[in-house]
């Protein structure tokens, strides 16, 4: 019991245990580039979803499009700025990208234990860091260049911020700084448009007996015009470019809705034993064919500009979807029951499907534990934002589309969750507040 004190009154022997856990995140992130180096598509400029030529086109010809002098409106433009540094510094040689991006995620690792250290204590933040060190998906799809690196940091920098930003309501400079963060974060990926807004109201509600007067919810709203006027310029580039289309980010929503129901109809056809590159192969034939009947052109025509061929594509999209809503509402349902589990498992075929299976659910399992714990300690409000973030991505993605590696933005909230879990019930803080839950009771 002395020992595990130490763990919070020693700030020598936390920097000791901070240096040996981030040892271990990038000792783990160098060996997975060095164990799959030959089998990198990087090699051959296979890039995740073509990421590389929004930077690429961005510095060589002025456009945040895939070609030059074609933009488009189906990305957001944090990763590819992330991006056009590294391009700057090593061209085309994207071994550099991928051991930066690698050495980025290491950074990642710091800013959770050192964060959450101020908010939560030692031993929970150490033990986050440890998860998420340790998480080969996160490793896996950072070497091999993908947007979920520029989405990690700011989510465990917003995650800090909120959650402390109820015990210091009235800090100037908090909701500037969270409307900036929440703004990147929304440019980064659209699913998190809800956010803010969930996480204010949550706010509002835990501190409900206090906000008596409409002046006292200034914060809130500084907090959410920041994070709209974060966005807003961009959306004004999305509006000029469509002739009057509000696309607050990206424009795939409809599009990801249809590949959804591919993605099922592949799996009864054929099942999801096949070679890789069949998923993406079938889902372009099967999209092509959809825009067709639709009456959307499948190949970008001439007579248009690239954004406004896109978004007439989205249109496309959006008829093909709802008509087979109306001509088969039970397989959509069956689609998106699926989802509840595909979110955290599902992958391009049953092999990468089984091998995401097998690394996700000892982390999930340790989480789904912690949590309980949490929940028997009365402890689970300390948590409640990150859970929240949880809950609204994963029914997002239930409601539209789901990949298991869209579930890897919420690490660091699984490990935050994972280290308070294991902590709750070892050792009494030092000076620690009874839970909120046992002062209401005691009343």
């Amino acid at each position: 019991m002395s020992q595990t004190r130490q763990w919070f009154a020693d700030a020598r022997l936390f920097h000791r245990h901070m240096v040996v856990v981030l040892g271990i995140a990038l000792l783990m992130r160098l060996a997975v580039a060095a164990a799959f180096w030959h089998s990198w598509g990087w090699h051959h400029g296979e890039i995740p979803d073509s990421w590389n030529k929004l930077a690429i086109n961005l510095v060589d010809s002025g456009t945040f499009g895939f070609d030059p002098g074609q933009p488009t409106i189906t990305r957001g433009p944090v990763f590819p700025l992330l991006e056009v540094p590294l391009y700057l510094v090593f061209g085309e040689k994207y071994a550099g990208w991928c051991i930066s991006l690698l050495l980025l995620d290491t950074l990642t690792c710091f800013l959770i234990i050192v964060l959450f250290r101020r908010l939560w204590g030692n031993v929970p933040a150490l033990l986050a860091g440890l998860f998420y060190a340790v998480n080969l998906p996160i490793v896996y799809y950072t070497a091999k260049i993908s947007q979920v690196t520029s989405i990690l940091p700011l989510l465990a920098i917003y995650i800090y911020l909120f959650s402390s930003w109820e015990d210091t309501y009235y800090c100037r400079w908090r909701p500037w700084v969270l409307g900036l963060i929440s703004g990147a974060m929304i440019l980064d990926k659209t699913v998190y448009l809800p956010i803010p807004i969930v996480c204010s109201a949550m706010l509002i509600w835990s501190k409900r007996r206090e906000l008596q007067r409409a002046t006292q919810l200034v914060p809130v709203a500084i907090y959410l015009l920041v994070t709209a006027l974060v966005v807003a310029p961009w959306t004004a580039r999305n509006y000029v470019l469509t002739g009057g289309k509000l696309i607050p980010v990206q424009s795939l929503f409809w599009e990801l809705n249809v590949q959804d129901v591919l993605y099922y109809n592949l799996a009864k056809e054929s099942g999801l034993d096949h070679p890789e590159g069949a998923t993406l192969s079938y889902f372009m034939e099967h999209e092509r064919q959809a825009l067709a009947v639709s009456g959307a052109s499948p190949e970008y025509p001439n007579y248009m500009s690239h954004p406004k061929w896109e978004y007439a594509r989205e249109l496309g999209y959006r008829a093909v979807y709802l008509k087979w809503l109306r001509q088969d509402p039970a397989r959509i349902c069956r689609v998106k029951v699926e989802n509840l589990w595909n979110f955290w498992i599902r992958s391009e075929n049953w092999h990468k499907t089984l091998l995401l299976m097998l690394m996700q659910l000892p982390f999930l399992g340790a989480v789904a534990g912690s949590l309980i714990l949490l929940f028997r300690r009365g402890q689970v409000h300390r948590v409640k934002f990150g859970l929240l973030i949880v809950l609204v991505l994963w029914a997002e993605h239930f409601v539209v589309f789901a990949w298991g590696r869209f579930s890897l933005d919420l690490v660091p909230i699984l490990g935050l969750i994972f280290g308070l879990g294991a902590t709750a019930g070892a050792v009494k803080q030092p000076n620690e507040p009874p839970s909120r839950l046992v002062v209401e009771a005691a009343r």
